[in-house]
């Protein structure tokens, strides 16, 4: 199988400006613990897969959010690297994802690269999955941090 990087690239500059737009109201809404916006950018039977367990549909995936909120709440999600990938009305963006403290300190906390699926639904890009993959580093940390 060839890389995510090398996948075929034939989107409208419409469409890539979209897919990007799409993550970066994801990270913001994640940054502002508006778990409702974010949920609301899947799809009805969009997944959202992550180090923290996993969901199905927007009230899922807000639900599970709000029971991480302690992890991931003041803090700072930047999204990088993007790679867009497909055509139609299917894409999908690789991106490698930063995590700042904001709040308590100023430091680097986490690092993953997210995989996100979009469809369009009634000509809107909607998450149809999202997977985080942590990094090992702040995988072994979360673990520390969740089974102390």
């Amino acid at each position: 199988m060839a890389p995510y990087y090398t996948a075929e690239y034939s989107l409208s500059a419409e469409d890539d400006l979209t897919a990007r737009q799409v993550i970066a109201r994801l990270n913001h809404a994640l940054d502002a613990a508006d778990y409702k916006s974010y949920a609301q950018m899947f799809a009805a039977d969009g997944v959202f897969v992550s180090g923290f367990g996993n969901a199905v549909g927007p009230e899922q995936v807000e639900a599970a959010l709000g029971q991480v909120a302690p992890f991931i709440t003041n803090k700072r999600h930047v999204a990088g690297n993007l790679v867009i990938s497909g055509n139609g009305d299917e894409l999908v963006v690789t991106s490698y994802l930063i995590v700042f403290e904001r709040d308590a300190e100023l430091k680097y906390v986490g690092s993953a690269v997210n995989e996100d699926t979009l469809k369009k639904v009634d000509g809107r890009w909607l998450v149809a999955r999202h997977d985080s993959t942590l990094d090992p580093a702040t995988a072994a940390y979360i673990q520390s941090v969740m089974n102390p």
